[in-house]
């Protein structure tokens, strides 16, 4: 696998890997990148180190395994590794983000594209099906940055000022739960915190 893989995903079809990434669906109608990916998803656990997950979008899942000391796998991703395998890239991007972190796409990375040259990301203004929801590190309540993906937003209008509102977008991440950490959660987490609603502009190499 080359490192640095885009795939174009719809957003439809971004909201359907979120989807099978919470458990609340099938592989059945996944997109035709996937390689072989099980019935349902897998549990996987948190685990923030490494750059850990999302490093291929055409992978079952976007979990890392790797063998403990113990000698059994684990199964471990962190939020900026499930959104990227919803998004459709790989996190490492050393030719299309080398202008930051090295080419590593991460909470405040993305951010950062999203303030200055969007290369890569793009903020699109309210909670839209199938892009992310972001915030950077050191916000109000996360001392580190948090990601997930937008699958649902259940009113008409949108107001940032309004508690109601970030309550009614549904959003799949992957985070610090006990046990199964790739579920469907509420945007409430990210209220307060200067939060971004963004999109993948990264385009496939031919």
């Amino acid at each position: 696998m080359t490192r640095g893989t885009v795939v174009p995903l719809t957003p439809a079809e971004v909201v359907t890997r979120a989807l099978y990434l919470a458990g609340e669906i099938t592989s059945a109608t996944l997109d035709r990148y996937m390689r072989s990916p099980p019935p349902m998803c897998p549990t996987i656990y948190y685990r923030l180190a490494d750059h850990n997950g999302g490093s291929d979008p055409t992978a079952p899942d976007p979990a890392s395994r790797w063998q403990t000391e113990a000698g059994t796998w684990a199964v471990t991703c962190d939020c900026a590794g499930g959104a990227a395998w919803c998004a459709g890239f790989d996190r490492y991007q050393p030719d299309r983000f080398g202008h930051l972190y090295s080419g590593w796409i991460n909470t405040n990375s993305m951010i950062l594209d999203c303030e200055d040259q969007r290369r890569c990301f793009e903020p699109v203004g309210r909670p839209l099906p199938g892009t992310m929801i972001v915030c950077k590190s050191g916000s109000p309540g996360h001392a580190v940055g948090h990601v997930g993906t937008v699958v649902s937003y259940g009113l008409a209008e949108w107001d940032p000022t309004v508690k109601e509102c970030w309550d009614a977008i549904g959003v799949v991440d992957v985070a610090g739960r006990q046990g199964r950490a790739n579920k469907r959660t509420t945007g409430r987490g990210w209220r307060g915190t200067g939060a971004l609603f963004v999109r993948s502009i990264m385009v496939p190499v031919p």
